[in-house]
């Protein structure tokens, strides 16, 4: 018997423990005695009585989590209870709020010790106690927390990864709800709603409080104390408070992150008057609610839109225009939103005007960075209401689901599907039957109406993941970030082989031990140009940054540049004149320089620094000018990665000939790169087409096969006839310009051997 009880504990022991119920319960009966207590006093003292009593059956595990927090919340439980007693409505609300903030940040110190300890059992019971922001069907639950918990529990990350993306994820929520708190705290005071005012007081200092180690870390302890006082003094200094808060995120986010809220702003926000112009008509002379779901519709947009905002407005470098926008998608909404669906509501056209106006402002306030348009950000945000189907469907909420999937084709249809349909159009059809009424599986509108089983929508779901993955790879929203990588690198190999190659003609002739010190001018001057093409990197960055809002069309602006220029190097008619001309334009001015009779020192010195400069610089804004293309694909990151590789190999080139002296057979080198350059540029050539036909400036003729999709990500063929005939025309026009100097080369041979033996003959007569 005693080993069956052991075993029983044991059992128990493992078994998870449940403490969100009592939690959520004492937060329950503290609601229902506010509800109560300015009609029956009793009843509202008898509920706080029943929510001590359901903290008591956890103040252990609280105590031992958080011991400050767990005397707050016997503290406000205390409050709650006097408050109760005198009937005071507003102290109960306050005590209510308070006694849930300290709950929730027991908690989180419970989850955080529990998470560091790698324990994943009692992490995923402390789990159970926290807040999420406020959804709609344009988002959705971020359940990175829990993720993250079980990766731990399957061992398959560190307790400190996991530790990272919990207190993100859970930070992230108690961010929006403090600064949901703030708001209603001012919408509340407007009004004059005492009870909600003082709650909502509570809960900003409350979620504040789970939030200040982190504000302590970003700005200062005396930064977080300081502002801790100010919320206690709230509402009057609701101004002071939003002011010390401006530019903080206690979990930041990713400059990716950053630029899809952004792309969100402004994408669902243009989206408003599309859906409010189908709901509401002119009905003589006055603008009423024709259809309730179109209207719907809009709002779920512009809530959307002001949710994005809310996220990057504190990152925004002019606080001064984040209020302002603030305010503005207030004003909006409120205009938005009409007393009753039969009374009078803003006509489209003034809705339509405010809408540009805020767009407008959106656009100015918002960095041009962030601006950047991404091809795959309608997909992502697609991706998102899609889930948002199937967990709404899953809890059986079908206007939800409905609406999410409203929203989803809306945005589809605002540009992607039209877009796909020029490419693949079976695609489209296949896309717009599982968000509608295709058969196999069943699409997302009839499972809607069927109130189907939520395994269908999942089936669902995983067809339109694998439909919109299609979709990414044939409009180009995914690279191979190898393959940008390698072209990078054979691009910066190939133009610094060839700088490294000018450098040692220029100094090949100064080996003597009276002009060798007239090489450090030269060296001086190549290091400078080094330092000018670092600053031509970041200044045309910064050109195309200011321009990134063009998206795709500043894409196929810069490709065709480069793709010009590289032709014309690629010439090998031009090159030989080109190379022929420079070299022998190089070395005379090399030999004025270290020749010239009665020239200063000084100007010596100076003349050759710049001869190097120059040999170097133009082959450094070249490639600078190669590279930008390569940027606008898929990011700096992956550009600068083969960036360094090929420079690491030009260095080790440059030390072989300089430093040991070594005779490599650089002819051969320069065409076998050139041979690399040659494949490069008909990679660029092809998605450089590609862009342009997905811009509208180039027509589309699909060939009569498919192409793998790892055929567009490494070697830029798409199953078009442009882009394939325009690839062999460039490879052509490469292959074609080197036989035409080759026979240029044997025609002046000739020439000259005919002009040698006439010489000859007439020398003998």
């Amino acid at each position: 018997m005693a080993s069956l009880a052991a075993g029983l504990a044991l059992l128990g022991s493992a078994q998870a423990a449940d403490l969100a119920t009592p939690a959520e319960t004492v937060r329950a009966r503290l609601a229902d005695a506010g509800l109560e207590v300015s009609f029956d006093r009793a009843e509202a003292a008898r509920l706080v009585g029943e929510a001590r009593q359901s903290f008591a059956t956890i103040a252990a595990q609280w105590n031992a989590a958080d011991a400050a927090a767990t005397r707050e919340v016997k503290t406000a439980l205390n409050a709650a209870a006097q408050a109760a007693a005198s009937g005071d409505e507003p102290a109960l609300a306050q005590a209510r709020a308070g006694a849930w903030t300290a709950l929730l940040r027991a908690a989180n110190s419970g989850l955080e010790s529990s998470v560091k300890a790698g324990n994943a059992a009692a992490a995923r019971d402390w789990l159970a106690v926290r807040e999420f922001r406020v959804v709609s069907p344009l988002t959705r639950l971020n359940a990175d927390a829990t993720d993250a918990v079980e990766a731990l529990a399957a061992a398959r990350i560190t307790p400190e990864a996991a530790l990272k993306a919990v207190r993100a994820d859970v930070l992230d929520g108690y961010q929006a709800r403090f600064g949901d708190a703030l708001r209603d705290l001012g919408t509340s005071e407007a009004r004059g709603f005492r009870t909600l005012a003082a709650e909502q007081q509570a809960l900003a200092q409350g979620y504040f409080r789970l939030l200040q180690p982190a504000y302590a870390a970003q700005r200062s302890g005396a930064q977080a104390q300081a502002l801790a006082a100010e919320l206690a003094a709230l509402p009057a200094s609701l101004g002071r408070v939003q002011t010390a808060l401006e530019g903080f995120r206690a979990a930041p986010l990713s400059d990716r992150e950053v630029r899809a809220r952004a792309s969100q702003v402004t994408r669902f926000l243009a989206l408003v008057p599309v859906e409010y112009g189908r709901g509401v008509k002119q009905n003589g002379g006055q603008a009423v609610v024709a259809q309730e779901v179109e209207v719907n519709e809009a709002s779920t947009f512009l809530a959307g839109s002001t949710a994005a905002l809310t996220d990057i407005a504190p990152l925004l470098p002019d606080q001064v225009a984040a209020r302002r926008l603030s305010a503005g998608f207030s004003a909006l909404t409120t205009a938005l939103t009409p007393q009753s669906m039969t009374a009078a509501v803003l006509p489209p056209s003034e809705l339509g005007r405010r809408v540009e106006a805020l767009l407008t402002d959106t656009r100015a306030a918002l960095p041009t960075d962030w601006q950047k348009q991404e091809a795959g950000a309608d997909l992502d945000v697609v991706r998102t209401q899609l889930d948002a189907v199937v967990a709404a469907a899953t809890a059986a909420d079908w206007q939800s689901a409905e609406t999410a999937r409203l929203d989803a084709y809306a945005l589809l249809e605002s540009g992607t599907e039209a877009r796909i349909a020029v490419f693949n159009p079976d695609l489209k059809t296949k896309l717009e039957g599982l968000l509608w009424n295709s058969q196999k599986p069943a699409g997302l509108a009839a499972l809607i109406r069927a109130k189907a089983p939520a395994a269908e929508f999942r089936a669902t779901r995983a067809e339109l993941q694998g439909v919109l993955a299609d979709v990414a790879r044939i409009l180009g929203t995914e690279v191979a970030p190898a393959a940008v990588a390698t072209n990078a690198g054979i691009i910066v190999f190939r133009e610094g082989l060839e700088a490294v190659l000018i450098l040692a003609a220029l100094m090949g002739s100064l080996r003597r031990a009276e002009v060798v010190h007239l090489r450090r001018p030269m060296w001086v001057g190549a290091v400078g140009a080094f330092g000018a093409t670092a600053a031509t990197w970041f200044v045309m960055q910064r050109a195309l940054s200011l321009l990134g809002r063009y998206g795709e069309k500043l894409e196929a602006v810069v490709s065709l540049v480069a793709i010009g220029v590289l032709l014309l190097i690629m010439n090998w008619f031009f090159h030989q004149v080109y190379w022929t001309d420079r070299m022998a334009g190089f070395q005379k001015h090399k030999h004025e320089l270290t020749h010239g009779a009665g020239r200063a020192m000084r100007a010596q010195w100076w003349g050759l620094a710049v001869l190097g400069f120059t040999s170097i610089y133009r082959e450094g804004f070249e490639t600078v000018l190669f590279l930008q293309s390569l940027v606008l694909q898929a990011g700096a990151g992956a550009v600068l990665g083969g960036t360094a590789l090929g420079l690491a190999a030009v260095i080790g080139v440059g030390v072989l000939v300089f430093r040991l002296q070594a005779k490599l057979p650089m002819k051969k080198l320069l065409v076998w790169t050139g041979l690399l350059i040659c494949a490069v540029l008909g990679v660029m050539v092809g998605n450089t087409v590609h862009t342009l036909q997905l811009v509208g400036w180039l027509p589309v003729h699909p060939l009569p096969f498919e192409l793998p999709g790892w055929a567009g990500l490494w070697l830029g063929l798409h199953a078009t006839w442009e882009g394939v005939v325009l690839q062999v025309a460039a490879m052509l026009a490469v292959v074609g310009s080197f036989y035409a100097a080759e026979a240029l080369k044997e025609r002046e041979l000739r020439a000259k051997r005919s002009e040698g033996r006439a010489m000859t003959g007439s020398a003998v007569r």
